[in-house]
């Protein structure tokens, strides 16, 4: 477990249930459930058993549940514009996103990782550091980003729904990372450096720089890939 400041993880015997309905904010900290109906903002790391938002949430902070909900859209950032870049240029920060289960209906933006076992999203989202999960099914809608993306099972495919068409409409719904690395790959509209790992499907709409893989790849006619190298081989 990514550990968080004493003061934080030293309450975590005092846990409250906490409803923000309408517009409001809180304090982060240790609770039990978490409901947002509305828009809210936490000013601090929130750690919880279960976080549930339908409508905005913006978070000051870390945020680690057990389960996490969101028809909407929710934002993990900084307090304050800060210059942590690392020697390549690119922004980073030690916010994180954790959880077993997330499900994620709208816009997830962490400006850090996101490490959860099971993430199903449907919708887009930007995530700065690396995104990890046993099994991922990340159906995209509108413009996305990540930097580096590892999991067991992993699917990336076109995203539909009503709730997107009017917001995104005339943008591209592309992912781009530099890493994609699994077991099981399956993607759809991706455009990455690297992929690596055992089976690999490409579909439609991809631009991949390197494919590495062991079991077997196919490629969608509609796809490009630069490079092709069977590791079992090696």
């Amino acid at each position: 477990m990514i550990g968080l400041n004493n003061n934080f993880a030293s309450s975590m015997d005092k846990k409250h249930d906490i409803s923000i309905i309408g517009d409001g904010s809180s304090s982060g900290g240790v609770y039990g459930k978490v409901k947002v109906v509305g828009d809210s903002s936490f000013n601090d790391n929130l750690l919880c058993d279960q976080f549930k938002c339908t409508g905005t949430s913006v978070i000051y902070g870390s945020l680690e549940s057990t389960d996490i909900k969101i028809t909407g859209t929710l934002t993990l950032k900084e307090r304050a514009a800060t210059d942590n870049e690392d020697r390549e240029g690119r922004y980073a920060s030690n916010l994180y996103a954790k959880a077993e289960h997330m499900k994620v209906v709208g816009e997830l933006h962490v400006s850090g990782d996101c490490q959860v076992e099971d993430i199903k999203l449907n919708g887009r989202f930007t995530i700065a550091g690396m995104l990890s999960a046993e099994q991922m099914t990340l159906k995209i809608m509108g413009p996305s980003e990540v930097r580096e993306m590892g999991g067991s099972i992993i699917s990336v495919k076109s995203g539909k729904g009503k709730l997107f068409e009017g917001i995104f409409s005339g943008q591209k719904s592309i992912l781009k990372t530099e890493m994609i690395e699994g077991d099981d790959i399956e993607l759809e509209y991706t455009e990455a450096e690297v992929v690596r790992g055992d089976k690999i499907k490409i579909g439609p709409g991809c631009r991949i720089g390197t494919v590495e893989y062991r079991s077997s790849l196919q490629i969608h006619p509609q796809s490009e890939v630069l490079v092709q190298s069977n590791r079992s081989l090696d």
